[in-house]
């Protein structure tokens, strides 16, 4: 007899739909199980925060957050002149955004700041990018002169080829100027050229 059949050497109908029905469960569950580690398998590795995130990461992560607001590549120099105020500033403008709409988030806010003053925050962002650069390019002139000059006139590195930076500067310059660009040269002749034809001219006037 047959552990399946009943007292009467007939199949349990019921038995046996009840432990098909117990069958099918189990490999659903199991069907499931395998589809999320196939996802987590598939699944791209991008997270917020990385273990050694790079300055590109910072920028992506970060203009991620201001796209999902609204803002777009457009409203970058408008941010950093926004971003520039001081706070009491900023804080009485929130503050007549919140009378008119209490509701107002505060990424909201900074959107319709932005978009109601794009024109003059823009100029402002533009200078205050401009003058941070002037710091940094300070910073590495004082630098580059305060080296000896044996290493100015003769170093080794004299004789490698230019950089990406100093052929970018020298067409710029070039171009500024209505002169021809130069064939390749080395790094310490572009240096040179640089500084005979008053590069960088973007700051120039403001640099001892």
């Amino acid at each position: 007899m047959n552990i399946d059949d009943n007292a009467d050497g007939q199949p349990d109908i019921g038995r046996i739909l009840a432990q098909a029905d117990a069958d099918i469960a189990r490999l659903g569950e199991d069907r499931k199980a395998i589809t999320e580690r196939r996802r987590a398998l598939i699944a791209p590795r991008y997270k917020t925060v990385v273990a050694e995130p790079s300055e590109v990461h910072h920028k992506i992560a970060l203009g991620g957050v201001l796209a999902n607001h609204g803002l777009s590549a457009i409203d970058a120099d408008a941010l950093a002149g926004m971003l520039a105020f001081r706070a009491d500033q900023v804080c009485g403008v929130i503050d007549e955004l919140i009378d008119a709409d209490p509701s107002l988030s505060f990424g909201q806010a900074i959107v319709t700041m932005i978009d109601g003053n794009h024109r003059d925050m823009s100029a402002r962002g533009q200078y205050e990018t401009w003058m941070r650069r002037l710091a940094a390019y300070d910073e590495d002139r004082n630098e580059w002169l305060a080296r000896d000059e044996e290493f100015q006139l003769d170093g080794a590195w004299r004789t490698e080829g230019m950089t990406r930076g100093q052929r970018w500067l020298m067409r710029v310059t070039c171009r500024l100027r209505g002169i021809d660009l130069p064939g390749h040269i080395s790094r310490g002749d572009a240096a040179d050229w640089l500084e005979t034809h008053g590069a960088n001219l973007n700051y120039r006037e403001f640099t001892a």
